[in-house]
């Protein structure tokens, strides 16, 4: 009798042992379905963000064909490619947004073919770290990263050649996310300095016995008032402003009135001949090179890419595509603007 007792007490513990491998590998198969699913839709996200950024891309290439068959002679904030573009593509929300290069400050320009740094670049630069109320080594922490010689005292981890990517400012030594994306700072808010810089376009090597290629050119009408004020140290923060909000009044027709040559800057409240003298060689009002920055998502997958667009003029214009690149190839920490809430 109590033999057939240990004989059902084994029994039990054997069904209890068989049940709870049962429980493991139902949860194991169904944890490795789960992650296979998990693996396949992220998958798919990717995809349909690959072509969700292809799509944005050329939808911005047809406003800015359109605009360039108007043939306007200036290029203004006011314009249809301008405008940020929201698109739903299945199910992939799709965000498009363009902007003129020449509203920035180009750090592709801030040494020239030998690595060199270039005196009126290095000195915008400063002025512009200067007006954000940034730490004065900012500016020289970024030109170490750059140049070619390796001097300066901000030689940790430099590159000593152009920027590959705008983002890869994040991994120069000192250069916190409230420097680049802006923010508090001793109690004050803050610009940041990525917004006003670009690597684009890429400087084309000088030939053999020609001078380097002149410094970038700002366009007037899309300039924000930062980038118009570090153009000189005769510049003021009023001046500047005044700048954007000439170019911004409305007109006869109620619609803002751009400047037409770059002389018209004259007509800025404050403006000066000793002023504009100082500026003249650096202003334009077309813009010749665009960038276009698509961001596609499907739920939490994300896709970000910018597409460099040239644009030439004549008989023969034509919109050319001279770069393209993944946006924050280098990002190790993410934008405040998109960390998760």
């Amino acid at each position: 009798m109590r033999r057939r007792k240990d004989e059902r007490g084994i029994a039990l513990i054997l069904a209890l042992l068989l049940l709870v491998l049962l429980v493991i590998l139902i949860t194991q198969m169904s944890i490795t379905s789960l992650h296979n699913r998990t693996i396949s839709e992220n998958h798919l996200g990717d995809l349909q963000n690959t072509y969700g950024t292809r799509s944005g891309y050329h939808l911005a290439l047809l406003f800015l064909q359109a605009d360039q068959e108007r043939g306007g002679a200036v290029d203004t904030l006011q314009e249809k490619w301008a405008s940020p573009l929201d698109v739903p593509l299945g199910r992939a929300s799709v965000r498009v947004t363009t902007q003129d290069s020449e509203r920035f400050l180009n750090l592709s320009q801030l040494v020239n073919d030998k690595g060199e740094p270039v005196p009126a670049a290095v000195a915008q630069l400063r002025r512009l770290v200067r007006l954000l109320r940034h730490p004065p080594e900012t500016a020289d922490r970024i030109i170490d990263y750059i140049d070619s010689d390796t001097r300066g005292n901000f030689e940790n981890r430099a590159r000593n050649e152009r920027l590959h990517g705008i983002d890869e400012l994040l991994k120069v030594e000192g250069l916190t996310p409230e420097i680049l994306y802006g923010g508090k700072r001793d109690g004050e808010e803050r610009k940041g300095i990525l917004e006003f810089l670009t690597i684009w376009p890429r400087p084309q090597a000088a030939a053999e016995g020609q001078p380097p290629s002149a410094p970038s050119l700002v366009n007037v009408n899309t300039a924000p008032p930062e980038i118009l004020e570090s153009l000189s140290d005769k510049m003021t923060a009023p001046l500047a402003e005044g700048i954007v909000e000439f170019r911004s009044r409305a007109g006869a027709n109620g619609l803002p009135q751009p400047y037409h040559r770059p002389d018209d800057v004259k007509q800025a409240p404050g403006m000066t001949d000793e002023v504009y003298a100082s500026i003249a060689d650096r202003l334009t009002v077309k813009a010749e090179t665009f960038e276009i920055k698509v961001r596609s998502s499907v739920g939490n997958v994300e896709k970000s890419w910018v597409y460099v667009v040239r644009r030439s003029s004549g008989p023969k214009a034509a919109l050319t595509l001279v770069g393209s690149q993944r946006i924050n190839d280098f990002l190790s920490v993410r934008p405040p603007e998109t960390e998760e809430k």
